[in-house]
């Protein structure tokens, strides 16, 4: 005759635990790690900080990475924490495109072209740092701004494109060394896939605000 097992509710007192351990144990550790992962998710993406300033810095030509390092320092002293939580978070997100990566490292040059699209495409970034040949990329996928999206023109007509030489900007301009070539632009309002989204709408404003800032410090 084959052995009775017992219903949960039929296990002697004294053997409850070593039923658990034998038909219970696994599932439940199993249980238990897939809960802190659901809430670590959701701790990150619903209550995490959001950044104040978000750059999409996209270049075929090598740029030392210090000088990103220096810029962060810089934006950081700058009175960019928009969102009034008390400090500037910053989100830099540097692509190197080098087209000569094509030949010499296939693998990599994929990844950042890959990162560079699902960028794009997902509207992440408003403001935007590129070289000229990224500039025409963009340009020709309407994804390039003009003073008309900005509350005061500074002295541009409203049609004109927005394409600054970073040079001429907080806290670029501090940068010894700084590279030629790098522009600042932003991403047009109806390419930022705002729809009837609130918060894509107050963040596309501070994004714009942060640009406005960096002109005229």
């Amino acid at each position: 005759m084959a052995d009775h097992i017992y219903k949960p509710h039929e296990v002697p007192k004294g053997e409850r635990w070593q039923y658990f351990k034998d038909y219970y144990l696994k599932t439940t550790i199993v249980i238990v790690l897939i809960l802190f992962a659901l809430i670590s998710i959701i701790k990150t993406t619903m209550f995490s900080p959001k950044p104040d300033v978000s750059l999409l810095v996209a270049y075929a030509t090598p740029v030392n990475t210090e000088v990103w390092e220096e810029a962060s320092a810089g934006l950081q002293a700058m009175p960019l924490d928009l969102n009034g939580d008390g400090s500037v978070l910053l989100d830099i997100n540097p692509l190197h495109l080098d087209p000569n990566m094509e030949k010499t490292n296939v693998e990599m040059y994929i990844a950042a072209q890959n990162k560079f699209m699902v960028s794009l495409s997902a509207a992440e970034y408003a403001l935007q740092i590129v070289d000229d040949n990224l500039f025409e990329t963009l340009s020709h996928e309407e994804l390039i701004g003009t003073y008309a999206e900005l509350p005061d023109a500074m002295g541009h007509k409203p049609e004109d494109i927005i394409k600054i030489p970073l040079k001429e900007l907080s806290p670029f301009n501090a940068i010894e060394d700084f590279p030629e070539g790098l522009y600042m632009t932003l991403r047009p309002k109806n390419a930022m896939q705002i729809g009837n989204s609130k918060k894509k709408l107050a963040n596309y404003e501070r994004q714009v605000q942060a640009l406005m800032i960096m002109m005229q410090q």
